[in-house]
């Protein structure tokens, strides 16, 4: 999910950019976005577990005429933007109480109990749970979820939403009661992360010895998530998930990964009005099952994740850290000015996240001499920030694997428009991305090397006589392999295959066909 997943993440620290001049990059215009939440669905103090279904369906859509925002617009409110929220009961004439947004810790649930609400701590309250025999000793055990009860704050009735969900699990034991297996506060979106659509919390179900969370969300740009988590000697792990993004009925990118066989499989269609208008007429006659999609292709995933390392790696876990203390500094040979880079990362967007680190990028001086972005790690364990890398064209897209890091940069040369202004005809010359580059360093900063480039232009003309478009690469790493998609304006998307050292390139396809 290239651009799904980039399109969420993006949107999502809009108003954190302005505040901090902190980026993680753009794909197009999305961080110049805003999202509001306009309403969410309103709920009662805990969501029952037979939650209606039609919840879960989307709506019937219409394609938007040209007065509607853009696709790459649209996206921001699928983001899972915290918003107003609509459980508060009604108001009083003050106004809103003024509320710490910062994220707290969840309490550590207890280690035993004879039923499953003895596992419940004094202020939390069970959301949804099922029943399933995961450890098959013919006695039921329970997978569950619990969430801060709602709160009486200055005369307001509020939900607890700085507080992550915790998903948990309990197995019978000899004794007739019952052991905490597991707890976790980074699988379950929160109430505040589901978008315009409200709360995407969706009902838990369970066969055999797996369970699989379910979540829903968006507006006219809608998403859904399953992920499935299976019981295996001791151990939960994420074996498989299937996700997909679109507007309204219309799939723009689907993905499915099954970790038992190893393999995942992509499916993409152009998200541009045009292409889409003539995929929504063809539907009405033959179906959507019928509609093909502008390319398919399938990955070989990495080795399986447990239960923790999935949540941990999970985009939103950054929004649980309570603690980002920095105990050290390290700055890379080649950064020369690493006083410009102030955020730390409890104030930055977070652009890549696993067990052990997250990457962000910084930027400062716009409009100065000293125009730079700036490239950051910060070690979870040890604490230590390191500036790893310092460039003069906007810094995208960061990595980290096997043991390499990867980020994206633009090819900027000198580029010479004619224009026309008040009937006068105008030559300028500017600097302007004509292409874009995939980079990879080692995890101190050195090493660094271009593995991949793709160009709008082999040259560029004396004059140009239109202006070159936006151009981008977000990329996926898995299995060995770099599948790297070019956004290039309004123009097709060509798709690329290639070793993690760039080698082998090979050009799979393009959307829209």
């Amino acid at each position: 999910m290239l651009k799904r997943r980039n399109a969420i993440i993006l949107s999502a620290i809009a108003p954190i950019l302005l505040l901090a001049g902190c980026t993680g990059g753009s794909i197009e215009s999305q961080t110049d976005q805003a999202a509001v939440s306009d309403t969410d669905k309103t709920e009662d103090d805990a969501v029952e577990t037979e939650t209606d279904a039609a919840a879960a369906e989307p709506e019937n859509s219409v394609l938007p005429d040209e007065s509607v925002e853009q696709p790459e617009e649209n996206a921001v409110q699928e983001a899972g933007i915290p918003g107003e929220d609509a459980g508060q009961e009604e108001k009083s004439e003050q106004g809103d109480p003024e509320t710490d947004d910062a994220p707290k810790e969840a309490p550590l649930l207890p280690e035993t109990g004879r039923q499953l609400t003895d596992f419940v701590p004094d202020g939390w309250e069970i959301l949804d749970s099922v029943e399933l025999d995961f450890n098959e000793d013919g006695v039921p055990d329970y997978v569950g979820v619990q969430q801060a009860a709602m709160i009486d704050r200055d005369g307001y009735r509020m939900f607890q939403s700085e507080y992550p969900r915790i998903l948990f699990a309990i197995a019978s034991d000899e004794t007739a009661g019952y052991r905490l297996d597991f707890q976790d506060g980074n699988v379950i979106r929160t109430r505040d992360e589901g978008g315009v659509y409200g709360d995407p919390y969706q009902p838990l179900t369970a066969e055999g010895t797996s369970f699989t969370t379910h979540t829903y969300g968006g507006s006219a740009w809608r998403w859904w998530e399953d992920y499935t988590y299976s019981y295996r000697e001791g151990t939960w792990w994420l074996t498989s998930s299937e996700e997909a993004f679109g507007y309204g009925d219309y799939i723009t990118d689907y993905e499915k990964n099954d970790w038992e066989s190893g393999v995942g499989i992509r499916k993409e269609r152009s998200d541009d009005w045009g292409p889409m208008e003539e995929n929504w007429d063809l539907a009405e006659t033959i179906g959507w099952d019928s509609i093909g999609y502008d390319l398919e292709y399938e990955v070989p995933l990495d080795g399986q994740m447990t239960l923790e390392q999935a949540g941990k790696r999970w985009w939103l876990a950054p929004d649980r850290v309570t603690d980002w203390e920095v105990k050290e500094k390290i700055i890379a040979e080649d950064v020369t000015d690493p006083e410009d880079m102030t955020e730390l990362p409890g104030e930055a967007y977070i652009d890549y996240n696993d067990e052990n680190r997250v990457l962000y990028i910084c930027h400062s001086g716009a409009g100065t001499d000293r125009d730079f972005y700036y490239l950051v790690m910060y070690d979870l364990q040890d604490r230590i920030l390191s500036v790893l890398a310092q460039e003069e064209s906007e810094i995208r897209y960061p990595r980290f694997y096997d043991g390499k890091i990867y980020y994206t940069t633009e090819i900027v040369e000198d580029v010479t428009y004619r224009t026309e202004e008040d009937g006068k005809e105008q030559i300028t010359k500017e600097e302007d991305a004509v292409g874009v580059r995939l980079n990879r360093m080692e995890p101190d900063g050195t090493g660094k090397e271009v593995i991949f480039a793709y160009r709008c232009l082999e040259t560029v003309p004396e004059i140009m006589e239109s202006r070159l478009p936006n151009v981008s690469m977000p990329y996926e790493l898995n299995g060995g392999e770099i599948v790297a998609e070019v956004h290039v304006g309004g123009e097709p998307h060509p798709f690329y295959r290639m070793k993690t050292d760039g080698s082998g390139q090979k050009r799979i396809g393009q959307v829209p066909k």
